[in-house]
């Protein structure tokens, strides 16, 4: 695994080729799939070991950037900076790859956080607006302030960072304070209702490779680290983790309505992670078996389906110049090989069979209901506002009287196809191969 991140910080050299980066993420693809195990811990090192979680959410960091890297056809035709470009993507691949794979606190802090660095200078070098600084600079603040009290209690609790990360009694405490420091940065992350703005703010104004890596990546480092830590968090009181289960549930159902309200396409996208994510929280703070591993499973599906979808609403911004619905409507008389795959990717959106995130969110709702059965009203107030924001969207988008400025629309490259179904492909298959993860 040490020698596979090596590689990608080796890309820096070819950063200029983009075949060459395109061969190299395939291969490092490869070599994960045949590292693959049934074991529960497995490929150790020196700095470092690797479970089934971070196997896949590994081998999720290097599809989507490889996938952003193809999709991004506008920098490659147009910036005289493409080659940063390349560096700031596979800098971003080595980082997430690393956060994955240490073992030891401080490392896993230090890779948590400075994935924030290229993304930001994505959003301000390839943005679409004069506002993505502002959108930057309110991430940067959002997340950094929020990992703060985590530094400072990995310093404290763990030898000043050297700990071993699986050595979860070294964090073990019933203190709530304790308990806010640990959960607060990735709860920031994730991101939970009410500290998820900034994740609107950077989705608007990133380009389409920062919001598909922000969406389908750098999302899951939150999940990822409450995955690690929470169990410390056994002997906290359980109030607290009942506020935030809770917290999180109805900020769902509060955001999947304002999604029934939007017009523009990267806001409801972006929204609707948030809706995803708050059900992956609930699961996480139950502590059980089935909430982690549907937690796995729904984090790995949203960020296949998520990255798709933002990858289609640019193919419809490239060529309507606007995110408004109300602008770019009708295009499934426009675009109608388009149109399938919205309808294919709203449907797993919504969790529609035979995706991976139905059965991601069956396990997490048996874990939820097992817990307590009062959530269920939520929970089917969560499924029922999905499907609607889903349908919403696709409704208004392909269907209505589109302007006579856009009759002149490409109905679509070989490359659109190409990386819509490389996002519903895998999205479909891997629930043949998830039994090891129940």
């Amino acid at each position: 695994m040490l020698s596979i991140i090596m590689s990608v910080f080796g890309l820096a050299v070819v950063a200029g080729v983009w075949g060459e980066s395109v061969v190299w993420c395939l291969f490092m693809s490869v070599l994960l799939l045949l590292n693959s195990s049934d074991s529960g811990i497995w490929m150790i090192s020196v700095i470092g070991e690797m479970d089934y979680v971070g196997w896949c959410l590994s081998l999720l960091s290097i599809w989507v950037v490889l996938l952003s890297v193809l999709g991004s056809k506008s920098i490659k035709s147009h910036s005289s900076a493409k080659g940063f470009f390349i560096m700031l993507s596979v800098s971003l691949l080595g980082l997430f790859l690393v956060s994955f794979y240490v073992s030891d606190f401080m490392f896993f802090y230090l890779g948590f956080e400075s994935c924030l660095i290229p993304i930001f200078f994505m959003i301000f070098g390839w943005g679409y607006q004069p506002e993505r600084a502002q959108a930057g600079i309110y991430m940067l603040f959002y997340t950094l302030f929020g990992s703060l009290p985590l530094f400072f209690l990995i310093v404290n609790k763990s030898n000043c960072g050297m700990g071993y990360m699986y050595d979860l009694g070294v964090l073990n405490s019933e203190s709530i304070v304790f308990f806010v420091f640990l959960v607060g940065a990735f709860l920031v992350k994730f991101p939970m209702y009410s500290v998820h703005l900034w994740l609107l703010k950077a989705h608007v104004e990133a380009p389409v490779a920062g919001s598909m890596i922000l969406a389908g990546v750098m999302l899951k480092l939150g999940g990822y680290g409450l995955i690690r830590f929470l169990p410390a968090t056994v002997n906290a009181p359980s109030l607290f983790s009942e506020i935030i289960l809770c917290l999180s549930l109805w900020g769902g159902v509060i955001v999947s309505l304002s999604c029934l309200r939007q017009m523009d396409m990267k806001l409801l996208i972006a929204s609707s992670s948030v809706v995803h994510m708050s059900m992956c929280i609930g699961g996480l703070f139950v502590l059980s078996e089935w909430g982690f591993k549907g937690t796995v499973m729904v984090m790995i599906a949203h960020g296949l389906c998520s990255s798709g979808l933002f990858y289609l609403a640019n193919v419809v911004y490239e060529r309507s110049s606007s995110r408004s619905m109300a602008i770019s409507k009708g295009l499934l008389s426009l675009m109608p090989s388009i149109c399938l795959w919205w309808f294919v990717m709203l449907a797993a959106n919504m969790a529609a069979p035979p995706t991976m995130n139905l059965l991601g969110e069956i396990l997490l709702m048996v874990s939820l209901v097992s817990w307590s059965s009062k959530v269920m009203g939520v929970i089917g107030l969560l499924s029922f506002f999905s499907a609607s924001y889903s349908l919403y969207l696709f409704s208004l988008s392909q269907h209505g009287n589109y302007l006579g400025s856009k009759s002149g629309f490409h109905s679509g490259y070989l490359m659109d196809y190409l990386i819509c179904a490389a996002h519903w492909g895998p999205l479909n298959m891997f629930i043949l191969c998830v039994f090891w993860l129940v």
